[in-house]
């Protein structure tokens, strides 16, 4: 928690600490956004997986730390009003002790490709927007069990929507820091693979709520 609040103070003392002559008032213009979150997701299907070949030692809470990747455009369509075209890398990985003895490695992630309804808010030196959307998002998971050394390989695909809140402080005229919240669903189907093995894996979505905090960079030109 300590070096959660000192990477939002880095982020927000720019707003406070220099000068008023460094900043303009804001306009609403076409910007280049990018860099990385932590959220908290409960996946029900992945857990319940989990839990029922897992020992009773290595059981796993609802909710669980994943890491994310972003990058996008924003770019104004009225005054107070924007868009956001958003890449969203998001993952997370298991290792667990099973009931036979094994380990069995799970990973999953999820390319989000997203178009975000902006509501914007500016004046001296920062932004404030406001937001929803979503996309048609592709998902992946790979399970690896040590009493074979075999990896599956899985599929899946479906609709992913959000609603966030950033905000966005100037260290120059044009490079902005970028803080932000989030929470959505990812309601993708159920997993496929091209393997002939029966998995139980196979019979589950990858269904989750996430929200989570991002931090990045934002260029304005």
């Amino acid at each position: 928690m300590r070096e959660l609040l000192i990477v939002v103070f880095l982020f927000l003392s720019p707003l406070f600490s220099q000068t008023k002559e460094l900043f303009v008032v804001s306009e609403n213009g076409v910007a280049i956004v990018g860099g990385m979150g932590i959220s908290l997701v409960n996946a029900p299907e992945i857990v319940d997986y989990i839990n029922a070949i897992a020992l009773s030692s290595q059981r796993v809470d609802d909710f669980a730390t994943a890491v994310d990747f972003f990058g996008g455009v924003e770019f104004p369509i009225a005054e107070t009003w924007g868009l956001k075209i958003e890449h969203t890398y998001l993952f997370k990985s298991y290792s667990i002790l099973t009931t036979t003895g094994a380990t069995s490695e799970l990973f999953y992630s999820v390319q989000a490709p997203s178009i975000i309804l902006q509501k914007v808010y500016s004046g001296e030196g920062y932004f404030v927007k406001m937001g929803g959307g979503g996309g048609y998002h592709v998902g992946s998971a790979s399970e690896k069990s040590s009493t074979f050394g075999i990896t599956t390989d899985y599929t899946t695909s479906g609709i992913g929507i959000k609603v966030e809140i950033v905000g966005q402080t100037a260290f120059d005229k044009n490079l902005y820091g970028y803080i932000g919240g989030q929470l959505g669903w990812e309601l993708l189907g159920k997993f496929s693979t091209s393997s002939n093995a029966p998995s139980a894996l196979g019979t589950k979505h990858l269904k989750y709520f996430f929200a989570g905090l991002r931090f990045g960079i934002t260029y304005y030109w």
